[in-house]
């Protein structure tokens, strides 16, 4: 039972020194995200932050759980934010804090109903990227609220939209968008031609640069895998160099570890206000990012049960669509007993639209049980663009916490693990809760034996895939599962008949691409499979797994 006189509920302004008061009590010390922290700053700075029921939590004893970025970016930033406190949640359920989904800049544009709303996201980020001079590392990213700004600045790069269109899916829709609309800041009909001419090409000398690229473009979605963005834009930049001066172009070709990143030719005199606009990443306050008034939220504790969900759902209008893995993963905690109240809340609109919650409560119909939640009322619809948008705590989060080493490739490893075991490596719609993978961690502690033996396999494989696998193999058989994965490290004493010897030419011919990637499931099919000829002492010539048409294979079992 939960006792809703336990917990606190109060909006308060946080100034910077109560921030660095509260920051001091934090549960955790570890590092924090700096892009994020950054991209908060900049937000609370610029006047563009938005009290949207997101809490800060403090446990009864008065440590801090849940807000420390927003905590820190407020410190940095040196103003003020508005925010609800919740005070009197258990120190116990620090470990499931954001594992609720967050909402992406997707997310928000289509539930704004904005027309192929998941590739003008991608663009927006291509645009900010390009015009702070990112690519193609992109070691910093903006907030989904300054993106946001840019298109409200900007409302003209939906435009590009519908003319794009007709270049995909040889040149993804987003990657379109946004070179379509910034190489028409210098020359619009030359602009319209170009991506025209990508989807319909006319065979003459005047072309040839587009021909070119689209035979590359043709190349990377015909070998599978994810395609590497910069590449493309990169490639795609030089053809339009090429075409817009009409200077022949002798090859297209981009080699990222010998030249510098491509720059659209006079795009710096032709687009110089949205260059200081999107740096200086201003905001005026006329622009709809204004603080509401809080006289009308109220919070309470209840438990939803699953008619109550319902009953809520009914009403949701403006949210975005379902992710049917996400509420399975809900549910599955539900069930299990593993969901617990930890501060996160449901957020309901003052007119009594649903804006934040959906999953939980669609999980809560599927397990047919209730859960414990925290209900933010009478929030401004105003606040909707920001709600869950940021940094989602991962279990390496966790891990890190708890003093585990090498935590990243310890999460992945897990994951793997999990996917494996539970025979969903090819579902698209099955991942794992933060709940299961500590569970599983627990079960299975020698897994992180297995991470030390794979931890040099990076350059070939995956050291998350490896460890999973390695950990796999070592139910099976222990020292052959260390030869295996050895040889596949180092190489040595392999004949040209060694299934060892096939998957490693095969990994690294695949990684030594700047192109395309193996896909991960295809790594997993193909090390399975090395793995039991290895175990059956059996030559091989060829080493393949068909994952598409009639005669599409089963992922392999480990033997």
């Amino acid at each position: 039972m939960i006792s809703e006189s336990a917990i606190e509920f109060k909006v308060e302004t946080v100034t910077p020194e109560e921030a660095n008061r509260f920051i001091e009590r934090f549960y955790s010390k570890t590092k924090i995200d700096q892009r994020l922290l950054q991209a908060y700053s900049r937000d609370m700075r610029s006047g563009r932050w938005v009290m949207n029921g997101a809490p800060i939590v403090f446990t009864d004893d008065g440590q801090v759980i849940d807000g420390r970025a927003r905590l820190l970016a407020c410190v940095h930033s040196g103003a003020a934010f508005d925010t609800l406190i919740v005070r009197g949640i258990s120190a116990n359920s620090y470990e499931t804090i954001d594992s609720v989904r967050k909402r992406t800049l997707a997310d928000v544009l289509s539930i704004r109903q904005e027309r192929h709303g998941r590739s003008l996201a991608a663009a927006l980020r291509i645009i900010w990227a390009y015009t702070n001079g990112l690519f193609p590392s992109g070691a910093r990213s903006p907030s989904p609220i300054s993106l946001l700004s840019i298109l409200e600045e900007r409302p003209e790069i939906r435009d590009s939209i519908m003319p794009s269109l007709v270049a995909a899916p040889l040149l993804p829709h987003g990657c379109g968008i946004a070179l379509h609309y910034l190489m028409g800041l210098i020359d619009q009909q030359k602009a319209d031609r170009f991506v025209a001419l990508i989807g319909e090409p006319i065979s003459n000398g005047d072309v040839s640069p587009i021909l070119q690229l689209r035979q590359i473009l043709s190349e990377l979605k015909g070998q599978g895998g994810s395609r590497k963005q910069s590449y493309i834009l990169a490639i795609a930049i030089k053809a339009w160099n090429a075409f817009y001066t009409g200077k022949p172009l002798r090859q297209l070709k981009y080699s990222p570890d010998t030249e510098t990143f491509p720059q659209i030719l006079g795009i710096k005199d032709s687009a110089g206000p949205l260059f200081d606009y999107v740096r200086q990443d201003k905001l005026a306050s006329s622009h709809g990012f204004r603080f509401p008034a809080y006289s009308s939220v109220s919070a309470k504790v209840v438990i939803i049960t699953p008619e109550k969900a319902d009953e809520i759902l009914s009403k949701n209008k403006l949210n975005r669509s379902i992710s049917a893995s996400v509420v399975n993963k809900y549910a599955r905690d539900m069930i299990s007993g593993r969901w617990l109240l930890n501060g996160q809340t449901i957020k309901i609109s003052k007119d009594g639209k649903l804006l934040d919650g959906q999953h939980r409560l669609e999980a809560s119909k599927k397990a047919k049980k209730g859960f414990p939640a925290i209900i933010v009322e009478g929030l401004s619809e105003e606040t909707f663009s920001s709600l869950d948008i940021g940094h989602r705590r991962s279990v390496s989060d966790i891990l890190r916490e708890r003093g585990e080493n090498n935590t990243i490739v310890l999460a992945s490893a897990l994951r793997w693990l999990w996917m494996v075991r539970n025979n969903v490596v090819l579902a698209a719609n099955s991942s794992p809760t933060n709940g299961e993978l500590l569970a599983l961690l627990e079960e299975c502690p020698q897994i992180r034996k297995s991470l030390k033996h794979v931890i040099h396999i990076g350059k070939i494989m995956g050291a998350g895939i490896a460890t999973a696998l390695h950990y796999t193999f070592k139910e099976k058989d222990h020292d052959k599962a260390d030869e295996f994965f050895s040889r596949l490290i180092d190489g040595v004493h392999l004949s040209e008949s060694s299934p060892i010897y096939h998957l490693r030419e095969r990994l690294i011919r695949t990684r030594s691409s700047h192109r395309v990637r193996l896909a991960e499931a295809e790594r997993v099919a193909l090390a399975i499979k090395s793995w039991n000829a290895f175990r059956e002492d059996r030559s091989i010539q060829l080493l393949a797994w068909r994952n598409r048409g009639a005669t599409r294979e089963a992922l392999p079992i480990p033997v």
